[in-house]
């Protein structure tokens, strides 16, 4: 036994149906017009190019649907097509594909039972679920965490100030030999810091920052992912067995009258078991990276 859904359209299902085939990547196995049907069979006047049936594969999961009769059509209602994502780049890419031009009626974001939940109504008026649900007993994060701490001679206040606006960040952030482009940032439980990083040969991979705490002067978390230039979430260019996302905490504290101390704490979420051998594999790398980026901040803070 199999469920499927079964979409009904008033006059805009052959549309539909191509746009659900480009944003889920699958494939129209067929699209039946009421004028395939057999002779003798008697039409409704003006239904001639409407769709009798059609049928959407995806990775083996079928989408169905068709245009009711001239006259007879209705806005779905008392229901909702649901889309189960095991990727959360994925889940937004969908998300932001399937709604162009409707209208998103819970935006899509982390809950306490997905890493990405939305609800939307897309343009031909059918209301849609996109979930990408967290590992079932899974803790969030797991394993060796990664981290780096430096002292530095400024009092604590000046050196959260680097952090708490785009501006501040730009002059110091990212590893040595990069500059910082187009950076935008809310900075507050929520909001989010994108930028983009040229290296020196022009190539801009883009970054994210999704905050998820912010304790003023003190503690700083959020999640952090490579994006591209429309804040999306994608995988590491160069890496793409790298985790996906990463849960980021800068902890502030006052070392001496007039001297702070920045620890920063990084560990994979939701890992696979592939991504976290990639990060515990990559300690050494990781505190390379890190030292030229306080480096950079040292440098900052003298200037």
């Amino acid at each position: 036994m199999d469920f499927i859904t079964y979409l009904s359209f008033d006059g805009t299902c052959e549309e539909a149906f191509k746009h659900y085939e480009t944003v889920f990547r699958g494939k129209i196995e067929a699209m039946v017009r009421a004028s395939d049907m057999p002779p003798g069979v008697q039409l409704d006047p003006g239904s001639e190019n409407r769709i009798m049936h059609a049928r959407l594969e995806v990775k083996g999961r079928l989408l169905m649907g068709g245009d009711a009769p001239p006259g007879r059509g209705h806005k779905p209602q008392g229901f909702c097509a649901h889309v189960k994502v095991e990727d959360p780049g994925e889940a937004e890419r969908i998300f932001r594909e399937l709604g162009a031009g409707g209208k998103v009626t819970m935006p899509l974001g982390d809950t306490f039972w997905a890493r990405r939940f939305g609800m939307l109504t897309d343009r031909f008026d059918v209301p849609w679920m996109v979930n990408c649900e967290k590992p079932m007993g899974q803790p969030e994060t797991r394993g060796r965490p990664f981290t780096i701490s430096r002292s530095f001679d400024v009092p604590k206040d000046r050196l959260w100030r680097c952090f708490a606006s785009a501006e501040g960040m730009r002059s110091w952030w990212g590893p040595k030999g990069v500059t910082i482009v187009s950076p935008s940032m809310e900075f507050r439980p929520g909001g989010m810091f994108h930028y983009g990083m040229k290296t020196p040969d022009g190539k801009i991979m883009w970054g994210r920052a999704h905050y998820r705490e912010i304790v003023e002067g003190e503690r700083i978390v959020y999640i952090n992912a490579f994006s591209d230039e429309t804040k999306g979430l994608t995988r590491h260019p160069l890496a793409p067995g790298w985790p996906i996302e990463m849960h980021t905490e800068f902890e502030f504290s006052e070392a001496a009258p007039g001297k702070s101390t920045f620890k920063v704490t990084w560990m994979p979420l939701y890992a696979t078991p592939d991504e976290q051998a990639a990060f515990d594999a990559g300690h050494d790398s990781m505190q390379q990276g890190w030292t030229g980026t306080l480096d950079r901040l040292s440098a900052s803070l003298k200037a």
